[in-house]
C-alpha cells in the first residue's frame, strides 16, 4: 500500500438499499493514466461489495492494475524546504495553493497538500497535507483558514521513536491561545 500513497483513485460505499440498481460508466476509447483515474472511482451497494469480497484476488488485481499517480518531481524552485519527505510531493493536479499577494515568488504560494474528491464526487471536499514542519506551521495556518476548514483530523503522533515527527501547530492545554 505505501507505493500507492499517491493514487487518487477511490472506492465509495453507498448505503442506499440493496435493490436499487447501481450503473457504472465505463471510458469509450483509450484514455491517458489521468483521464482513467479521475474516472475510475465506482460507487458499490452493500451487495456489489459483498460481490467483490467474495473474490478476493480479483479485487487486488483490480488495485495493483491502478496506474500510479505520484509525480516524479515539483517545478517549483525552493519547495524541497517545505516537504518533510524528499519522496512526497503534491500532484499538480489537485494540489492546494496558498492565497499569495505577489505571483511573483511561487514559493509563497506552496504547501504540501492536496484536496480529495468527496463521496458525491465533490473536487474539494478534503485536504489531506504533511504535518507540519518548523517552517511551514504559518503555511498550515494560513491554509486552514483560506480554505475554511471546519475539522483537522491529526493521524500522526507529535514525536515517534524519541524524533519530532510533526511541530507543535496546536495548544496542548484545552482553552489555552497561541500565536502561529
Amino acid at each position: 500500500l505505501l507505493e500507492r500513497r499517491g493514487s487518487s483513485a477511490s472506492l465509495t460505499i453507498d448505503l442506499l438499499h440493496p435493490s436499487q440498481e447501481n450503473l457504472s460508466v465505463t471510458p469509450t476509447r483509450e484514455c491517458t493514466a489521468e483521464e482513467y483515474l479521475l474516472s475510475v472511482g465506482n460507487v458499490l451497494s452493500r451487495g456489489q461489495l459483498r460481490n467483490c469480497l467474495k473474490d478476493a484476488r480479483a479485487l487486488h488485481k483490480e488495485f495493483w492494475d491502478l496506474p500510479l499517480n505520484h509525480p516524479d518531481k515539483l517545478e517549483i524552485p525552493g519547495s524541497g524546504s517545505k516537504n518533510r519527505y524528499r519522496t512526497i510531493i503534491p500532484n499538480e493536479n489537485t494540489r492546494v495553493h496558498l492565497p499569495t499577494e505577489t505571483a511573483s515568488d511561487p514559493l509563497t504560494g506552496y504547501i504540501n497538500a492536496n484536496y480529495i474528491r468527496g463521496y458525491d464526487g465533490e473536487e474539494k471536499a478534503f485536504i489531506a497535507t504533511q504535518g507540519p514542519l518548523a517552517n511551514t506551521v504559518g503555511d498550515f495556518w494560513q491554509m486552514v483558514w483560506s480554505e475554511r476548514s471546519p475539522v483537522i483530523v491529526m493521524i500522526t503522533k507529535l514525536m515517534e521513536k524519541n524524533r519530532a515527527k510533526c511541530e507543535l501547530y496546536f495548544p496542548i492545554d484545552p482553552g489555552a491561545t497561541e500565536v502561529y
